[in-house]
């Protein structure tokens, strides 16, 4: 087998350095680990790193791979579950310097905007740990008859849950879409972006540290464009983050498999400002609402 490690070891940070890069990108599934892609620094454009190119039979392969693993997992106690999540989010906390510096390194945004993410998924973590026990459990609802039926609404988990999320938050959307999936009970498939991939493969790493069995999250990298209809194609369930007019194919795709979907598209948001707002406060307000994250934002303000 070729390795996909960097020929010279470089350290980029203090807690981010190439051995680190080569043992995350060792979670991608591949056949083939010869065929590599490279990751760069944005802000550099040096190289940061090589992930292998999965191939739609790599998803075919991922997607058994975690369907297997499903079924035990599926009937663990909630409680058990909800616990590797509140395990998980004491562990970004506690590790949040290292995954900061990958989300800067391979996504270049500000540190400030980069610490959102990792609350963002502390908190999803926490919170899906607390209430998935109360969300989850059986709740009984009236009868066509009252008195004379009962019934009761059930959850079950959907399967296999396919995730294909952006770059623009490498943590946030690499994995946040997959904490209520796994406390319900299901296995994810996740395609991070090609540009990105690292953030999304640090959280797998921690979750299964926190007690994530190892095969219940695949990660496959490479083109939305080889790898996304093989990925819907092998789905139970799909969440896609990206343009409109890609998710008009990925919902169209869905809806040939009868598969639910959710997607997170694009937008033209505007920003109202009335004669009686107060003018510092809407400039203020108006600056963050435009550029907070470079503007790279699903909910930035495009026109005032």
């Amino acid at each position: 087998m070729t390795s996909i490690a960097s020929p010279a070891a470089v350290r980029f940070t203090e807690r981010i350095d190439t051995a680190r890069l080569d043992a995350l990108a060792t979670r991608v599934q591949a056949a083939d680990r010869s065929s590599t892609q490279e990751v760069r620094n944005v802000m550099t454009g040096d190289v940061l790193g090589r992930v292998p190119h999965s191939t739609p039979a790599d998803v075919v392969a991922a997607a058994r791979r975690a369907r297997q693993a499903q079924e035990s997992w599926a009937a663990r106690p909630v409680r058990e579950r909800a616990a590797v999540l509140l395990r998980f989010h004491d562990l970004v906390l506690d590790r949040q310097d290292e995954v900061l510096d990958l989300i800067q390194l391979e996504n270049g945004k500000a540190r400030r905007h980069a610490f959102e993410e990792v609350l963002d998924t502390a908190l999803n973590s926490r919170y899906y740990g607390h209430t998935a026990e109360r969300l989850l459990r059986p709740h009984r609802r009236q009868g066509a008859q009252p008195v004379l039926t009962q019934a009761w609404e059930l959850h079950h988990p959907k399967g296999l849950v396919g995730i294909i999320a952006p770059w623009n938050y490498p943590l946030t959307l690499g994995i946040g879409d997959a904490l209520p999936a796994l406390v319900a009970g299901n296995a994810v498939l996740v395609k991070p972006d090609v540009q990105t991939p690292y953030s999304t493969l640090w959280a797998v790493d921690l979750l299964e540290e926190a007690g994530l069995p190892r095969e219940l999250v695949q990660v496959v990298t490479g083109p939305g464009s080889e790898l996304g209809t093989p990925i819907i194609e092998n789905s139970d369930f799909l969440m896609f983050t990206g343009s409109t007019a890609t998710g008009r194919i990925v919902a169209a795709q869905a809806g040939e498999r009868l598969i639910d979907c959710s997607m997170e598209l694009g937008g033209k948001n505007a920003l109202l400002v009335l004669d009686d707002a107060d003018l510092d406060k809407a400039v203020s307000g108006a600056v963050r609402a435009c550029f907070s994250n470079t503007g790279q934002l699903c909910i930035s303000i495009e026109r005032i």
